[in-house]
């Protein structure tokens, strides 16, 4: 499974380590291991970051789109 996530987008990847790190401080939660509960917190936390700036590093990326907008007087002109 390593060599999947080696090879996919960082966003997917941080929210798979966020979704694991969740579920590991949930289970430590119910049995009562509260610090291994909020040391899995914090690695989600960190997580949590990492995807949201590989999001917006990959939005800063995107190609720009080539068509300008249109302005309301070529929309005046055609009506």
């Amino acid at each position: 499974m390593a060599g999947i996530l080696e090879d996919i987008h960082p966003a997917p990847r941080s929210l798979w380590d966020l979704e694991n790190e969740l579920r590991s401080a949930a289970q430590n939660a119910i049995f009562l291991r509260n610090d291994e509960a909020k040391k899995h917190m914090e690695e989600a936390r960190r997580h949590y970051r990492e995807a949201l700036q590989a999001i917006k590093g990959g939005a800063s990326e995107a190609p720009k789109s080539t068509v300008p907008p249109a302005s309301e007087t070529d929309l005046d002109d055609k009506v």
